[in-house]
């Protein structure tokens, strides 16, 4: 019996230790879970992480820069997707747009009354030219 015990024992803590393993070595940040990156800019700019389970991830980045990250949930429209912050900051809208045959996101202008921003997929190997951007959808960017 104190053999059956022992084994017991045994075989407890190392099927522990090998969940504790897994659990420690699952991704942990939200960039690196399964999800697709559209970003802009260049030295300074933007990526929203449209994750599969149907939250976001959105952060600013510089090189001198502290990174801000802001979280919440999207869903799909017939124009692009609709993004609502946990913050409780009014939704807003990424609007899919081709751009000389390559796929893009219009999103709302950095500073009001600014120029909209277009976000680039990630791993996208598509190199637009410098021409006016077609809808795909309705392109109009919606007001606060």
């Amino acid at each position: 019996m104190i053999r059956i015990a022992s084994w017991f024992a045994i075989f407890t803590t190392v099927v522990l230790s090998l969940a504790t393993v897994w659990l420690a070595s699952l991704p942990r940040d939200p960039f690196r879970q399964p999800g697709v990156s559209w970003s802009w800019g260049f030295l300074s700019g933007y990526t929203v992480r449209l994750l599969d389970s149907g939250r976001y991830v959105d952060s600013n980045w510089c090189d001198i820069c502290p990174e801000e990250r802001s979280f919440g949930t999207w869903h799909a429209t017939a124009e692009g997707y609709e993004l609502v912050p946990d913050s409780g900051k009014p939704r807003w809208q990424l609007l899919r747009v081709r751009q000389d045959g390559c796929e893009r996101l219009i999103g709302p202008p950095v500073m009001r009354g600014g120029t909209p921003v277009y976000f680039r997929r990630e791993g996208d190997d598509c190199v637009p030219s410098r021409h006016a951007a077609d809808p795909i959808g309705s392109c109009r960017p919606q007001g606060p």
